[in-house]
């Protein structure tokens, strides 16, 4: 208690001081407690489920190691057949229009589940029940749903369990309500249950045989809850033994298949980890500048203290109790720090939660809670004991008769060597932040510049998804998007429009392996590609050129001959030095199909994301491929806004419960696909500012302080006749040397650091000497101003002021 009250009289002895510290630490632990903030949440915190180190996802994979999701015949095997899961569910996720009285329906992402669906997350209802496995025998339409849909249908009145109401045009009974915060999958907020062991599909299989026999399209994801004591390896076990048997009775669909699961946390993640790693690690260099200025300060403070430390010495005061005295004064200012550093976190957690990306998950979480202040405290204690052990080391160290007998001198040139060296690191760290910024910094540029292969300007997008209940066949989905496209393609300002899915920049969609009409290949060969299904100005509307061929007509209907449109990757990859154009091909789900005629070959566009590479896509007309999902592709020269209120207008004459999803803008669809890289680069670039504003700010104090104590020492070489500028010259020599041996150590640093950047994040490069060269440039000049700053000060020295003063 005596060395926290004496601790606390220091401190407030020397408020400048101690206000500088504690800035410079509240800067560093704000930082990285706002920063911990998003970690925790998205990669700590648990899931709002029961037990959810039991909760894992389960896909099957390509020969090519490429998730991909579940037939109806495979799932019901593995469902029936494995002795992994206490309960294996399936879920397809679909946007759905629901109203709880006539008038606008209100938009919900959601989802068609199977009855254990909530079993397998280990949720149950907050009023109501969740689903059971007798509701899926009894065929009757039944839904649960989230607080936030329950209080935003019927004008904010819930729609408690028991009522009815309508979704996609059919009445549904409402059985349960979940607690807020259950989503899964992302963004859910209703979901209906299966009338089938499976969700619905989609597209029916091709040859018309039973859907829940059909092997071929794979259309639904699925989530399981192990039994208690199972650990991943043995169920991964438990799903090979059943996937060799799926391949062994089925090996026409199921022999290049595999079976796989993995945590559903960790799926959820994602690539995401890598990134958050990237960003606390740049966050952890700046609290180490931090800490390195905060000890620099301290060193300079306890030469002051020499006479004071050697008084102790002498009057019997050991080492080791100088030393806890010095410590415990650096915990109090750690700890000071570390409450500052609480409320500047919690500023900087408000600003990074408008600036997380969506595509980060559990963005909704992220607030500062009890485990972010326990981490905060720890980090306050460890970094008072960091910052505080080398000056407490150094400055007890001290002679007591040698301290008291030079009490009343400055020190002299050559004593302040571990603090220059703690500047020097502070150099190099905050280089290798800068290039890391430089690099990420790079990256963003060189993708916002990456030809989508679309034209961005004057397109509108519109997600659209039809009633399946109202619209349950292909042809009867055919021609409402022949409607749609009639209807709205009058309107004089639109130049062109068109049906498509995926969207663009929306993933891969559907895929799957062909025959290539007189190949042999075997399975494990197969060519692979992307399936897109779209109308014939879908290609305009959107700017995608026609390389070779024609496009698609209003001719290719579902009773015309199969053709298909193929990107130029495919072309180059399955037909390397001859035309596409008249090549045949027929999908493994065809069942016998006729063979399908290659008519065009257009341009490639980035359908997963200007950072992959373009893939090869095969393009069928939406007659011959419907789906009851799809995007709307408008060009035109109206507003925006016009644009939008024609489509609702239209939409609304041909069906008033069809209401259209999402409206974008292609050119900020574009935009926002660079969301998460844009994230990274200016996060980073921001604690890169920040450490170079601590480096400096430590070259000024040093070079400050080397002025101070060689006051003498500059009055007697101007008092001699020295030069002003051979003095100049000699103080910016101490900055200069210190600076260029920061960066020397820095280069090292930024070459390991960029390695580790491109291991972790992609488009960045290993190495790049421009922005290396850029870096080390910047930080030299900044740390130049702050030695001549200083060194220039040393020459207003009255030689004869600093003979008297000594």
């Amino acid at each position: 208690m005596s060395d926290l009250q004496y601790a606390f009289r220091s401190l407030t002895k020397n408020p400048g001081f101690a206000l500088v510290a504690i800035l410079t630490l509240a800067l560093g632990i704000g930082a990285n407690t706002a920063l911990f903030s998003v970690v925790n949440a998205v990669l700590i915190r648990s899931l709002p489920f029961g037990d959810p180190d039991r909760l894992v996802e389960v896909w099957t994979t390509t020969s090519s190691e490429e998730a991909d999701n579940h037939s109806a015949g495979d799932f019901l095997d593995l469902h029936d057949e494995n002795q992994a899961f206490q309960a294996l569910a399936g879920y397809r996720i679909g946007l759905f229009s629901a109203s709880a009285k006539p008038g606008e329906p209100v938009q919900f992402i959601g989802a068609f589940v199977t009855s254990e669906f909530f079993e397998a997350l280990g949720v149950g209802a907050e009023a109501g029940r969740t689903f059971t496995r007798e509701d899926e025998r009894s065929g009757e339409r039944l839904v649960v749903l989230s607080r936030a849909a329950s209080n935003a249908l019927s004008d904010g009145r819930p729609a408690e369990p028991g009522r009815m109401i309508r979704i996609d045009g059919e009445p549904h009974t409402v059985v349960g309500v979940l607690a807020a915060g259950v989503e899964w999958p992302r963004g859910s907020r209703i979901w209906l249950l299966a009338g089938d062991r499976v969700p619905p599909s989609p597209v029916g299989p091709a040859d018309g045989s039973d859907p829940l026999r059909d092997r071929n399209v794979r259309y639904f994801s699925a989530i399981g809850r192990l039994w208690p004591g199972l650990t991943l390896v043995q169920a991964q076990g438990d799903l090979a033994r059943v996937s060799a048997g799926i391949q062994q009775r089925h090996p026409a669909s199921a022999q290049r298949r595999e079976l796989r699961l993995g945590l559903l946390r960790d799926r959820i993640v994602g690539d995401v980890r890598p990134v958050l790693l990237v960003l606390q690690g740049a966050v952890t260099l700046v609290l180490l500048v931090a800490c390195a200025n905060v000890s620099s300060l301290l060193m300079a403070r306890a030469n002051g203290r020499r006479r004071e430390l050697a008084l102790r010495a002498a009057l019997g005061a050991s080492r080791t109790r100088l030393i806890r005295q010095l410590l415990t004064e650096s915990l109090v200012l750690g700890m000071i720090g570390g409450i500052a550093g609480l409320l500047v976190g919690a500023w900087l957690t408000a600003m990074l939660q408008r600036l997380v990306p969506d595509s980060i998950p559990r963005t909704g979480d992220i607030a500062p809670d009890l485990v972010v202040a326990l981490a905060t405290c720890a980090t306050a204690l460890l970094t008072g004991v960091l910052f505080g052990i080398l000056p407490a080391l150094q400055a007890s160290r001290a002679r007591s008769a040698e301290a008291l007998k030079h009490a009343g001198e400055r020190g002299s040139a050559g004593r302040h060597g571990a603090r220059a060296a703690l500047v020097t690191a502070q150099v190099a760290l905050t280089l290798v932040l800068l290039s890391g910024a430089g690099l990420l910094l790079s990256a963003l540029l060189r993708l916002s510049h990456v030809d989508s292969g679309m034209t961005r300007e004057s397109v509108t997008l519109v997600s659209l998804t039809l009633p399946e209940a109202r619209y349950p066949t292909g042809a009867a989905q055919a021609e409402l998007y022949r409607r749609i496209l009639t209807e709205i393609g009058s309107h004089g300002q639109i130049e062109a429009v068109g049906v498509g899915f995926p969207g663009p920049l929306r993933g891969a969609g559907a895929s799957g392996a062909f025959f290539i009409e007189g190949r042999s290949t075997a399975p494990a060969d197969r060519p692979f590609a992307n399936i897109a299904s779209i109308s014939a100005d879908y290609p305009a509307a959107l700017g995608i050129p026609l390389v070779e061929g024609r496009l698609f007509s209003e001719t290719d209907t579902a009773s015309a001959p199969d053709v298909a449109l193929v990107s130029r990757a495919l072309a180059r990859r399955y037909w390397p030095g001859e035309s596409a154009v008249g090549k045949r091909l027929r999908f493994d789900d065809d069942g016998g199909a006729p063979w399908r005629t290659v008519v065009g070959v257009v341009g490639d566009t980035r359908q997963l994301g200007l950072h992959a590479d373009t893939p090869p896509i095969m393009f069928i007309p939406y007659a011959q491929f419907p789906l009851p999902f799809t995007n709307l592709a408008i060009r035109s020269t109206a507003p925006a806004g016009v644009v939008a209120s024609l489509v609702r207008a239209r939409l609304a004459g041909i069906d008033p419960d069809l209401a259209p999803g999402e409206m974008r803008s292609l050119q900020s669809v574009l935009h926002d696909s660079l969301d998460e890289p844009r994230f990274r680069a200016w996060v980073v670039s921001a604690f890169a500012v920040a450490a170079l504003v601590l480096a400096v700010v430590g070259v000024y104090g040093l070079i400050s302080y080397s002025v101070t104590q060689r006051t003498r020492e500059i009055g007697i070489r101007l008092a001699l006749g020295a030069p002003p500028r051979l003095v100049l010259a000699l103080m910016i020599r101490e900055g200069v040397i210190l600076s260029v041996s920061g960066v020397g150590l820095g280069l090292a640093g930024a070459l390991l650091s960029g390695r580790m950047l491109a291991t972790l994040v992609l488009g960045v490069e290993t190495a790049d000497p421009f922005t290396l060269a850029a870096s080390a440039a910047l930080l030299l000049a900044a740390a130049a101003l702050a030695t001549y700053v200083p060194a220039r000060r040393a020459l207003r020295v009255d030689p004869m002021h600093a003979l008297r003063v000594e």
